[in-house]
């Protein structure tokens, strides 16, 4: 799958392979911009996006399109958090609940045991954030390439900060 950026901030896709994007070097004259481009409407224009596409994107007429690839890490440290917020929501609600309770009587140590399973669960949950968060680090730290910088401020369109 393709992203296309375009200035002022337009996101598009296309489901074609992430090879496509090659076709151009391989093939004068073939435009990416000929695709079925479509809303992306998963997928906002951010600068981290941006930023991504001036380092791995390749030229079309309007703009930069992107492999999705290069794209996988950039909000999967804030799912995970979003999830595991998620998780520890529910996990106390059932601490307080009058099930967790009878449990408790029932199996002493039942509580302990389930916040200890809770706090194994969360260094594995941050063990996935930190990598995810190394993983976006090496995409965003690739230098950017200068002739889609060119073009995307040829295009009107604004650098990230």
């Amino acid at each position: 799958m393709l992203y296309r950026l375009r200035p002022l901030a337009d996101v598009t896709w296309c489901d074609v392979p992430g090879s496509t994007i090659k076709l151009p070097e391989r093939y004068p004259g073939a435009e990416l911009d000929r695709l079925p481009w479509l809303v992306a409407e998963a997928q906002p224009f951010t600068n981290d996006l941006l930023k991504i596409a001036l380092r791995h994107g390749a030229v079309t007429a309007s703009g930069i399109a992107l492999d999705v690839v290069h794209t996988a890490d950039l909000r999967r440290a804030a799912e995970l958090r979003r999830t595991q917020q998620d998780v520890d929501d529910v996990q106390a609600k059932l601490r307080a609940s009058s099930v967790s309770q009878l449990m408790e009587r029932l199996m002493p140590g039942w509580t302990a045991s389930g916040e200890e399973l809770d706090a194994r669960v969360q260094v594995g949950t941050d063990n996935a954030i930190r990598e995810a968060e190394e993983d976006l680090s090496e995409v965003l730290n690739a230098p950017e390439r200068p002739e889609l910088v060119e073009h995307w401020t040829r295009l009107s369109g604004r650098l990230p900060v």
